[in-house]
């Protein structure tokens, strides 16, 4: 099923979309797109990803999004790595497509 996400980095101001397809149920084929040059250099080398080891086997910390975004150095809050994931999820028919979302905002 393909899949797209939006995702808004936060006080940054940088955003990425993220598209999938998945044939298989298996392996997923990413496109990623961002304004952030940091995950533009992500993208070029982030392309199919096992759904099973990726969602299901392995803690957050050790999933290639994960390890990708501290190889290039993103920021450890950034919800890129996450969105990634939760898209893997959906075009591997491993959760349904929602709408996932954090806000953060000062409290009044």
């Amino acid at each position: 099923m393909p899949i797209r996400a939006s995702i808004r980095a936060g006080a940054c101001g940088f955003e990425a979309v993220v598209h999938a397809t998945c044939s298989d149920g298996l392996w997923v084929t990413l496109q990623l797109e961002s304004n952030c040059p940091k995950v533009q250099e992500m993208a070029a080398a982030l392309h199919d990803l096992n759904a099973l080891d990726e969602v299901l086997r392995r803690p957050l910390v050790d999933t290639t999004p994960a390890q990708m975004a501290a190889q290039y150095g993103l920021h450890a809050s950034c919800p890129i790595p996450v969105g990634i994931l939760k898209v893997v999820e959906a075009a591997a028919g491993l959760a349904l497509p929602a709408r996932s979302k954090i806000l953060v905002e000062k409290a009044t």
